[in-house]
Order: C-alpha cells, then structure tokens, then sequence
C-alpha cells in the first residue's frame, strides 16, 4: 500500500501539525534538507526546521516538506501548489525525534513489502495455508485463526504457550462455537452488518464471555465469503499497520483457498446452521436441535435419509462446487441441500421406510444428473432423528467406498446393500477371522481345491442373489438344474441347510469376511 502526504500528516497528528498538501503525493521515503539541492524528487519528503528555508523555492517539480515550526512559515510557501508541507510544534517535538519518527513510518512501508515477499513464497509451500498463518504471526505478534465460511476450522497460529482465552481453547478442542458466543453473534446486529458489507476488520468486545478483544476479516473469492481470519488482542494492541497486514493475508489466503473445494460460499440460514451443527458435532445436543429446528421452523416427515455427492475426488474448483449445489438445490426441493467438507449433502424425508426416498421418475432424472455431471451418490439408511444425521452421513459414505472396492457399476449405491460387508469390516478390526466363518465353509474351500470345481463361486453368487436359482444361474451361465445340483452337492459338504435364515446370515457374513482377507 502507497504512502502518501496525508498519511504521514496523518501519522504525526499528535505533534499538532499544521499541513498544506495541494498535490497528495505517493512518497517512498526520506531526507535531511541540508541547503538547497540543484533539483527535489517529488516522491521524496525532506526534512528541515522552517528557520533553514529560504524566503522562496526554486522549483521544476512538485516537492514535500516536513518540518518544525521554529519561525513562521514564509507567506509564500502556503500560496505555491507545487509546495506541500507539514509543520509540527517545535515544543512536542525536536529535529532528530522527527526524522526518527518519519523513518518509523516509512519503516512500515519497508515491512509490508518484505511480508508480501515472503507471503509469496509461502503460497507455494505444501501447506501454504499453515505457512502463509505463521508468516502472518511473526508479523503481528497475536494468536491468529482460519475458520471457514462454515464456521469448520482451517488452521490456528499462536506460538509455543498455553492460550489463556476460554472460548479460543473451547473451539479448538471442540471445533464448533459455544452457545453463549453464537447467542452473542445473534444479537450484535452491527457485526452482522458489517460482516456482510464491509470489507474492513470488525473489532469483537465482548468481555462477558471473552478475556480480550478480537478482530475478524473476511476472506472472499468472487463477490463470496469463503473464510475468516481472527486475530486475538493479546499481546499487542491492535494497530492500522496490524490491520493493513491481515488485508494483506486476505488477500493471500483468498488466490490459495479459491480452488479448494473445502471453502464455498455458505449463507448462514437458520437451516444450514443447524443441519452443519449435526455434521460437526460427534454427539449433538437434542435440546439445542429442538430449539434450532423451532428457530429455522424445519419439521420432517416420519423417516429422513441421507444422501452424499462425490465426484470421487474433491471438486476440483469452487465454481463447480457451487453449481452442482445450486443444481442438486432445485432438483430436491423440499429437501435441505448443504456444501460440507467439500462435497454436497441432501436431507430428504419420506413417509414410508424404503431403499429409496425418490420415486421411479424422480429417481431416473437423479441417475441422469449424477452421469451427466460424473458424479457418484451414497444413500444412507432410513433413520428416525436429525441428531442420527452424522451416522447416517457415515452410511452414505460407505455405501460409495464399498461400492468401489467391489468395482460397483453405475452411479447411485445404497448402504441397505452393504450393512453385512460393514458388519464385517468392523468385527474384523478387533477379531479374528476364524471366529466367525462358518467351519463347514473350509471344508468346501478344500473340496474346490482337490476336485477343481467352483462350489464356493457358486455359492456365492446364490446367497448374493437372494437364492434366486433362476437369476443366479444366469449369472453364473450354467443351466438352472446344474445351479440346482451344486447346491445340494454344497449343503451335504458343509452340513450347513440353506433353507434356515440365521445360517444363511451366518454363511454370507462367512463369504463377505474371506473376501475381505484375500
């Protein structure tokens, strides 16, 4: 940022300075006036007490003057344009305390452009965002943090000590706002104001529930808010300079954050509020989900699903990002459509409990926007509280990842199809295999193997089709009665009758868990 006349009239106030500056002129540094130089630069200052001017100047260009009033200031200095001067009181101030204090304002402008150097190489760091926040610090001096337009956190600076400041703390361990801090936020409508219109730093006093002040910026892409800086008042007092360096980051942060598919534009609705508390939270207060759904006056049906987008990677750009989720927004209306964590999540409600929360036609236009767009879906289970909304998340997911370890055709995958492969992944986490499958299953392991037949592919492909010999052996391109007989051939090998449902569990989970030890 230039530094002009007026800023340093400005910065010199307190020494009763009496200014003329007809011409506001970018100034890049300073000098002592030691008798009269053959030419000024004009993006120079020259220092002097007004006993060394002459009665006039000879001038070619435009020239700045800073001095002590020692004597009155010749008439014609303040009738010349091409003349800007600054005059202090020579009772506040002496020759030398000036030129020190006019080398500290410049000093300033010396140090934005070295932390601008270094915020450059700092973009191109693995973790830019971690590196540009300590740059940031060294230059500031006060804890600094990142959250995004989401209010999820991005990363937090504040050296090697221990933070005494509650509600700081409370976040980091947390990751989400106390209700007295959100309660605050509500009811302060000038931060409200200032958050959306402004594009300078807001100061935060609320000594009720904080020990210091804080200052918060936003940071924004493309007419959008995606992020916010904070700094704490803890060890310095906040200054224009420290102010100038966290627009400066803003600036910084917003060219590294603007293709990241984790910051997006969030519109802090009563209803994104409270369905981005349920995601973050591990385990939500019903209380607090009872009073935000009274708030934002969102009521489901009998049963709720859970649907999450992916396009396998994150969006690898915020205008995709934002499309898709305006897209997916009008295509489930009546349903609650969010950005979390780079991906899109859809709350649908249903009065029936079924695979699916969409109708057939519905349903169909959905695989159409997900292939036309390279996009994959999870679905989760039906569940009966918005407070199940994490776990349900969880399905969703899980419903995509298992579909791609099985190599799953299509686009849309359903938990409901792997609630057993689940099961058995988490059994196996803290169990042995051989505590679950089925013995007489080895046996037909080791019949495979001497009589080089493929009982167990048969098998499989029955259970997987739910017994269905028709289907199954269409699958498996083998005649109906020859399916018929592998079947019985496998009930006298195991000893295991297939006719009874807990075997039938006992035996799917069986297969499920050999494939997963391959």
């Amino acid at each position: 940022m230039a530094k002009h006349m007026k800023n340093l009239a400005e910065f010199l106030k307190n020494y009763s300075c009496h200014s003329h500056i007809s011409n506001d002129l970018a100034i890049r540094s300073c000098r002592c006036l030691d008798g009269l130089p053959e030419a000024f630069c004009s993006d120079l200052v020259y220092i002097a007490l007004v006993s060394d001017l002459p009665d006039s100047l000879p001038l070619s260009e435009a020239v700045n003057l800073l001095l002590i009033g020692d004597k009155e200031l010749p008439r014609s200095y303040g009738m010349e344009n091409k003349i800007n001067w600054i005059v202090c009181d020579p009772r506040l101030v002496t020759l030398p305390k000036l030129i020190n204090l006019t080398e500290e304002f410049f000093f300033e402008e010396l140090t934005l452009y070295q932390y601008k150097e270094e915020m450059i190489r700092a973009l191109d760091d693995p973790d830019a965002m971690k590196k540009m926040l300590e740059v940031t610090f060294k230059y500031v001096g006060n804890p600094l943090r990142v959250i995004d337009s989401a209010h999820n956190p991005v990363v937090s600076c504040w050296g090697e000590e221990q933070l005494d400041e509650p509600q700081w703390m409370e976040y980091k361990e947390n990751q989400t706002f106390s209700q007295k801090y959100n309660d605050i936020c509500n009811a302060d409508y000038a931060f409200q104001r200032h958050m959306l219109n402004s594009p300078t730093p807001y100061i935060m006093n609320y000594p009720e529930i904080y020990k210091h002040r804080q200052r918060i910026l936003r940071i924004r892409q493309s007419h959008m808010n995606i992020a916010f800086v904070s700094e704490l008042e803890y060890n310095r007092p906040f200054t224009e300079f420290s102010s100038e360096i966290l627009q400066i980051f803003t600036h910084f942060a917003g060219i590294r954050l603007c293709n990241d598919g984790h910051f997006y534009c969030s519109y802090d609705s009563p209803l994104s509020e409270i369905f981005l508390y349920v995601l973050k939270t591990q385990q939500p207060n019903p209380e607090k989900i009872r009073q935000l759904m009274k708030k934002s006056g969102l009521h489901f049906k009998k049963y709720i699903y859970l649907i999450y987008i992916t396009d396998n990677d994150l969006f690898d750009s915020r205008e995709k990002m934002v499309y898709i989720c305006t897209l997916l927004n009008k295509f489930f209306i009546g349903g609650l459509t969010q950005m979390f964590e780079g991906k899109t999540v859809i709350l649908m409600d249903s009065d029936q409990c079924t695979r699916s929360p969409l109708d057939d036609d519905r349903l169909q236009n959905f695989l159409q926007i997900l292939s036309s767009n390279h996009l994959f879906a999870g679905v989760s289970r039906a569940f009966l509280d918005l407070s199940q909304a994490g776990h349900a998340l969880e399905q969703a997911k899980k419903a995509f990842e298992f579909s791609r370890q099985k190599k799953g055709l299509g686009q849309l995958f359903y938990y409901e199809d792997y609630i057993l492969e689940d099961l058995a992944e988490t059994y196996l986490l803290q169990n042995p295999p051989v505590h679950i499958v089925e013995p007489g299953i080895h046996d037909l392991i080791e019949y495979d193997r001497l009589h080089s037949t493929a009982l167990m592919e048969s098998l499989t492909c029955y259970l997987e089709h739910q017994l269905d010999l028709h289907t199954a052996s269409d699958c498996l391109h083998i005649h109906f009665n020859t399916l018929k007989y592998r079947i019985q051939k496998i009930k006298d090998i195991t000893g295991l009758d297939l006719n009874k449902i807990d075997i039938i569990i006992r035996v799917r989970l069986s297969l499920i868990i050999l494939k997963a030890i391959e």
